[in-house]
């Protein structure tokens, strides 16, 4: 290891002149490295206008199809005997009477000492026609529980075990899979001695469908929720309405007498949910206005020249970089294609053609303006024709699905903006890297170079220091002499 002291033999401070040199030297590099940490920052800021686009596409998403937005809302004068909901129902007025709720057959057999014993003998059980066999493997009521649920598929029916607490407290309990099955439970059960076991069981419950009437009409199903008696509408079935008259008892069905029971109705409303659609409107147009300001951010003229915001150190937020794209023709091409949508006319079947006739207009800057006045009264008064403006009828697509269609491309993971700009900027540093590679070690050896070269001048001022001093020493010498 060599040490080298700065300017002792010349007095000039060569660390200093080679830090200088290596200073001018580095010029061409810092200007590669300033084009990197630009296209990064310029990367950055595509990035963080496809947040935006995204954004915007999920808003628009929203509203591109008929049935986004013919959202519905439902009302009930009573929700005694059924609750109901909706999303897209046909708009209208309904009388509806619950004459009959939905319930699957329940058989239950008399209580038993014990769910794991052998207390069931041999023999048979015969469940809706299927006979199940009972021996040692499966004479226990949990036993003969699994067996019963093996077949099940085939009898409709399952079993469980239910404990009452009592001295007997083990009851078989047999199921029904729906309301439309009914059966009947047989058994020939012996002990050892060929005695009877008895297997006594009590139908506790009767399989019957839910029987609904609505305007006038009888409605059955299977179970108490019914989704497709009304087109849009689910019924939540949780109680018999009650009656205004009870009606003279006969057998068969109450509504089948001839004297039947009178069901009280509840009136069920079923209107466009105007609230819902001014929400999507209102989220699109502060996506866009979002969209819009992004491109107009970040701008603090000085003389012609701009800066990026500056954010507050330590916030969360990060500076939007609008500023930094400034001019560019992507993002001027994207802005024009967004606006050119937003103002395109609409040739479809409704009564509206453009975003401004429900109350959307542009300002002088781009962004949106929403006059609430106008919408809630084309939302009131002509709700059909603004879904056909946003999302079109069945020929022609509306504002939102042109809109959605466009943001697809320009958020497309392989040809949309941010995909071709990450693809650019992946080169661009490939090549920068490379530049700046080479360059480092050209600087490297350059400095080395001049380190040595001023060693070598120091060394050789040195010398000549040294023999100057001994000439000096050497003829004073002579001259003492004389």
């Amino acid at each position: 290891m060599s040490i080298t002291f700065s300017g002792l033999a010349t007095g000039m401070d060569t660390n200093s002149i080679v830090k200088d040199i290596m200073a001018l030297e580095r010029a061409p590099l810092d200007r590669i490295e300033k084009k990197k940490a630009l296209a990064s920052q310029r990367l950055e800021a595509f990035a963080q206008f496809k947040t935006k686009l995204d954004a915007l596409k999920s808003a628009v998403g929203d509203m591109q199809l008929t049935s986004q937005l013919r959202s519905t809302k439902v009302s009930l004068s009573s929700e005694s005997a059924f609750t109901a909901t909706t999303t897209s129902g046909t708009a209208g007025s309904y009388n509806i009477s619950v004459a009959q709720l939905s319930q699957v057959q329940k058989t239950i057999t008399d209580g038993f000492t014990s769910n794991t014993e052998a207390l069931l003998g041999t023999g048979s059980i015969t469940v809706n026609g299927t006979q199940i066999a009972v021996n040692e493997d499966n004479n226990s009521l949990a036993g003969l529980m699994q067996s019963i649920n093996a077949k099940a598929d085939t009898t409709g029916v399952r079993a469980s075990i239910i404990n009452d607490g009592s001295g007997t407290p083990y009851h078989l309990v047999f199921t029904g899979k729906d309301a439309s099955t009914s059966f009947t439970i047989a058994s020939d059960l012996e002990d050892a001695l060929s005695v009877p076991i008895p297997f006594a069981t009590d139908d506790v419950q009767s399989a019957q469908q839910a029987v609904v009437f609505i305007d006038g009409i009888k409605v059955v199903s299977e179970t108490n929720t019914l989704s497709t008696a009304i087109s849009g509408v689910t019924l939540n079935l949780n109680a018999v309405s009650s009656t205004s008259h009870s009606g003279t008892p006969e057998a068969g069905d109450p509504w089948d007498w001839v004297d039947p029971p009178i069901y009280n109705s509840t009136r069920m409303d079923v209107e466009a949910d105007t609230g819902a659609l001014k929400e999507k409107i209102t989220t699109f147009v502060t996506a866009y206005n979002d969209a819009i300001e992004w491109i107009l951010s970040g701008y603090v003229e000085f003389g012609g020249s701009s800066e990026v915001a500056e954010v507050a150190e330590g916030s969360d937020e990060k500076a939007e970089l609008g500023s930094v794209l400034r001019g560019d023709a992507t993002i001027n091409s994207m802005k024009r294609q967004l606006q050119n949508v937003l103002t395109g006319s609409i040739d479809n079947s409704g009564g509206f053609k453009i975003l401004s006739e429900i109350g959307i207009t542009t300002k002088r800057d781009g962004t949106l303006q929403q006059n609430n006045t106008k919408l809630d009264d084309a939302l009131k008064n002509n709700f059909d024709n603004t879904v056909y403006l946003l999302s079109g009828d069945d020929t022609t697509g509306g504002v939102m699905k042109n809109f959605n269609a466009l943001l697809l491309k320009m958020t497309s993971g392989t040809n949309g903006m941010y995909a071709l700009q990450k693809n650019s900027y992946d080169k661009s540093v490939d090549r920068f890297d490379s530049q700046i590679g080479q360059m480092e070690l050209r600087l490297t050896k350059r400095e080395q170079v001049l380190k040595a070269q001023f060693t070598a001048m120091e060394q050789l001022v040195s010398s000549l220091n040294a023999q100057g001093n001994f000439l000096t020493q050497h003829i004073d010498s002579l001259n003492r002499d004389r």
